[in-house]
């Protein structure tokens, strides 16, 4: 039986980083939640957060503002591409020192904002301040987001050594909360074996991989995000971040979950697996051993394409004796239409939320 292997730091860095995002986006945090039942219960919290972290300054708020598809700059640029590192290095020293590097944050600050830039425009923008100014200028952002922009851009160096203070700052309060109640972590682990968060979140991922692959899962909770449910698949198997309540808020967040783009897109990136596709709506199941038969792959190469493709959904499984079936997961072709849908000018109004639930 796979074992549960507890991770603190991906959690405390998540708390960390969604105290000051809390300050900036109370609202859209609220309006995320709003189906839970606890409305009253959640401003009660969050007033009370921002009551214990109280005094962050709005200079920080370009670094911790949410846009339109939900994610900050901090945690899209400096969470979430650290998923590798999430069972070694990644510490709050570790975070410190990838912010240090000025010329980079910035660099990430600009391609965040304006995503849509070329490398030659971005490199400009970065030079001149008169290129900067004129990309916030054309942008559609509103009046508040370009002014804040606008008066970063002109002297960047005091935003930044504010970000470092507080976060410093905010840090030293949450490893004394923590100390406090980090007994809640400790209880929520001991009442969730392998098998039991297995039953808990199987509406939201199949963990059947991590048993059959023997590979490792990792659970991080969080104290103050208690009702996340995030989800990053690492090559030594997964890591899941949780709210140490997340039970509360697993079937909401079933009922508005949001495929990744970026893991279809990434499934997808391999001609083979596109080819695995085909062959899965032709003949609707195969095995490991019909990949290894009609496209001369060996076993661990297809083992690594099917596995690949079942982590985020694409196909499901079912036994037969010793065998495993193979076939594509209809369900999740429809929610990736819907989730592509947005894109669409047709439906460019329809508000496409997320499993998101307060995930920054």
């Amino acid at each position: 039986m796979p074992k549960i292997r507890l991770l603190k730091e991906p959690g405390y860095i998540y708390d960390l980083l969604f105290i000051f995002v809390l300050r900036f986006n109370k609202q859209f945090m609220l309006n995320e939640l709003n189906t839970n039942g606890k409305q009253s219960e959640n401003i009660e919290y969050f007033d009370d957060l921002l009551e214990q972290f109280s005094d962050i300054p709005e200079d920080l708020y370009i670094f911790f503002h949410t846009l339109e598809h939900g994610r900050c700059f901090l945690t899209t640029q400096y969470f979430y591409p650290y998923k590798e590192q999430f069972t070694t290095t990644f510490n709050f020293k570790f975070f410190q020192n990838e912010l240090l590097d000025k010329e980079r944050l910035i660099r990430n600050l600009i391609r965040f904002y304006f995503c849509e830039l070329s490398e030659e425009k971005l490199i400009e923008c970065i030079n001149s301040e008169t290129a900067i100014f004129l990309c916030i200028k054309n942008s559609n952002y509103s009046d508040t987001e370009k002014s804040r922009l606008y008066e970063f851009f002109l002297d960047p160096e005091p935003y930044l050594q504010t970000l470092q203070f507080e976060l410093m700052a905010k840090e030293l309060m949450l490893s004394q909360y923590y100390k406090k109640n980090y007994q809640k972590i400790l209880d929520v682990n001991n009442q969730n074996p392998f098998e039991t968060l297995s039953e808990n979140v199987k509406k939201l991922r199949d963990l059947s991989f991590i048993k059959k692959n023997n590979q490792n899962l990792y659970v991080s909770y969080c104290l103050i995000s208690k009702y996340v449910i995030n989800f990053f698949g690492i090559q030594e198997g997964a890591v899941f971040l949780l709210g140490y309540d997340y039970l509360s808020v697993v079937d909401i967040a079933k009922s508005r979950k949001e495929l990744s783009l970026l893991d279809f897109g990434n499934a997808l990136g391999e001609a083979s697996r596109v080819k695995i596709l085909e062959l899965l709506l032709e003949r609707e199941e195969v095995t490991c051993k019909d990949l290894e038969k009609i496209f001369s792959f060996s076993g661990s190469t297809a083992y690594h394409h099917i596995t690949m493709m079942m982590k985020i959904g694409l196909v499901k499984t079912r036994e037969e004796g010793k065998t495993i079936l193979y076939s594509l997961n209809g369900k999740y072709f429809d929610a990736i239409i819907g989730v592509l849908s947005k894109f669409s000018k047709k439906h460019k109004n329809l508000n496409n939320s997320a499993y998101r639930l307060v995930k920054i």
